[in-house]
């Protein structure tokens, strides 16, 4: 797993929970340092240590706390580049959602070790859409519900959300069926997207 998902995993239960479940959470997956560094590669079995500490600590479900980690990628400050990425998607909701089949390649060109999702839009209607995600990295959809339900937060958007988890393999191919109640109001929602 890239430094920059574990890394962000640790600014989140720092953040949400405190430095003190962190510590308590790298003990129980016997890390030899509490920090990540966010330009090395970690083996994937790493990450999933860490995250069953995190869910002995807490005493919640694995799925759970990546949807939260995955809200809180675009909504804090601390991962705010990710949400401006996200957001030269377009202008609202819609725009952003037509706009994911774009992510995987743009990521890998900021950051070409980076492993990410593949995404797929199937627009059925105005206000129907499908999204297939296609990933390696096993159980990590749940991330991508949390960044869905943040960034339509972000956009002001009013929207209802089905994760359908499916497997082919080795490979996660979840659906994500969205329901787009409510457009948003980017003139409030949307704010600068300068970089400071």
């Amino acid at each position: 797993m890239h430094g920059t998902i574990n890394r962000g995993l640790q600014a989140y239960v720092c953040e949400i929970f405190g430095k003190e479940v962190w510590e308590d959470t790298c003990s129980r997956a016997e890390l030899s340092s509490y920090n990540f560094e966010t330009m090395l590669t970690y083996d994937d079995e790493i990450t999933d240590r860490v995250l069953d500490g995190l869910t002995k600590v807490l005493g919640r479900e694995r799925s759970d706390l990546l949807e939260d980690f995955g809200t809180f990628v675009v909504s804090e400050s601390t991962l705010q580049s990710v949400r401006k990425l996200l957001r030269f998607g377009g202008e609202n909701y819609v725009e952003f959602l037509h706009s994911l089949e774009d992510v995987h390649d743009r990521a890998k060109i900021a950051l070409p070790d980076l492993d990410v999702p593949q995404f797929e839009l199937e627009a059925r209607s105005d206000t129907e859409f499908v999204v297939n995600y296609r990933f390696e990295k096993l159980g990590m959809g749940a991330v991508f519900l949390g960044l869905l339900r943040g960034m339509a937060d972000d956009y002001g958007a009013l929207i209802l959300i089905d994760h359908i988890p499916k497997r082919d393999g080795d490979i996660d191919v979840d659906q994500f069926e969205i329901s787009l109640l409510h457009m948003g109001w980017p003139e409030v929602a949307h704010d600068s997207l300068a970089v400071s």
